[in-house]
């Protein structure tokens, strides 16, 4: 019988062993997991960046919550209670005149006078606004006296000087704070004549008619204070305001050349150059919204200083570095204004009306730092 023989068993195939690259090792798939962004991560970032004004917003609020914050506003608030009684004891029963008193920092410094125990005579063109500073004072308890003035009128100052005297006798401190600011360029202004002749006659013939209707009592009682708000203009020399600086410098110059005829007579002068302040003469140009400014309050509290400590001038850093830079280095000055001449162009109304040339001016920070860095590498490509 025939044996049957059985086939040889094919040996199986081994299995195939992944590639290394394939293999999930624990280590391996945490790390690749790891590295896998979070699908939540990205729903937690804001939608929008807060913008730079609000990021300072609520760093200024931290700080002034934090204990050295509140430690500041409380040393501040004990400074200004002992300012305030430096001033009264300097204005006690004193006959004070401020011009420009219906607003602003003459309005301001009206109220503070008054506060600390001054007569406070109140001049201004405009009697409803000088009556409403007036119904201020007196709803406070202080003691004013209200005379309607138009200080660029010589006849209309010589009224005022004479019914002054007349019903108080004499004048212990005269404050010349009105004043008429103009901003327009040489080249636009060479049909405008006149923007010089009103800047001079309020800036500094309505001043100088007041000084020497006042002065002459001052002198004889051996006793007195002239304070001149001039302008951080005189100092640092800006673009666009040669009929409103050179009025100011021309008052600045007369106070420098007078107060030492005055001073063994004890009648003192003081010139204040005052930095840029939000009141209403400079609301109409839309341009000081991007630039920092004192508040009317903070104005006037540097006229209280020159009242409380009689100095030459009042003058902020900035005022001075300007003085300093064009007297140690011209050149490199003027080039500054004149990047500033160019960053700042005039108004429409300076232009005149129907005038469309000109480029828009600068209304944030941002947009300020944008143009003057164009105009600074103008030419250079990057």
């Amino acid at each position: 019988m025939a044996s049957k023989t059985s086939a040889p068993k094919q040996p199986r195939p081994a299995p195939k062993k992944a590639p290394p690259a394939a293999r999930k090792t624990p280590k391996a798939a945490a790390a690749k997991a790891a590295s896998k962004p979070a699908p939540a991560a990205k729903a937690r970032l804001p939608a929008k960046l807060p913008s730079a004004r609000k990021v300072v917003r609520s760093v200024a609020k931290a700080i002034e919550t934090s204990p050295v914050g509140k430690a500041g506003a409380l040393t501040s608030a004990v400074l200004r209670t002992r300012r305030a009684g430096l001033l009264s004891r300097r204005v006690r029963n004193k006959i004070v005149v401020v011009t420009g008193a219906s607003s602003g920092i003459g309005e301001d410094c009206a109220l503070k006078l008054a506060a600390a125990g001054a007569t406070v005579i109140l001049a201004a063109r405009t009697p409803q606004k000088l009556h409403d500073t007036l119904a201020k004072i007196e709803a406070r308890g202080g003691k004013a006296f209200a005379y309607a003035c138009d200080l660029s009128d010589m006849a209309d100052c010589e009224r005022f000087i004479e019914k002054v005297l007349a019903e108080h006798r004499h004048v212990d401190i005269l404050i010349n704070n009105a004043g008429r600011s103009i901003r327009r360029s040489v080249k636009a202004s060479f049909d405008r004549f006149h923007d010089f002749e009103r800047t001079m006659q309020l800036n500094y013939f309505g001043a100088l008619k007041l000084i020497f209707g006042f002065a002459p009592m001052m002198l004889a009682r051996k006793s007195g204070h002239i304070i001149n708000i001039s302008s951080i203009g005189v100092l640092a020399s800006p673009p666009r305001f040669s009929a409103y600086v050179a009025s100011k410098a021309a008052l600045d110059a007369f106070s420098w050349c007078a107060a030492p005829e005055f001073a063994d007579a004890n009648v003192r002068f003081t010139t204040i150059n005052m930095p840029l302040v939000r009141t209403p003469m400079i609301a109409p140009t839309k341009l000081y919204d991007a630039l920092p400014a004192l508040s009317p309050d903070a104005a006037a509290e540097m006229v209280m200083s020159a009242v409380i400590d009689k100095p030459k001038r009042v003058a902020t850093g900035l005022g001075l570095t300007g003085a300093v830079a064009q007297a140690v280095a011209p050149g490199l000055s003027e080039f500054v204004l004149n990047q500033a001449f160019r960053l700042f162009p005039d108004s429409a109304a300076a232009r005149g009306a129907g005038d469309a040339e000109g480029e828009p001016a600068p209304r944030s920070p941002a947009d300020l730092a944008r143009k003057l860095f164009a105009q600074v590498f103008s030419g250079v490509h990057w």
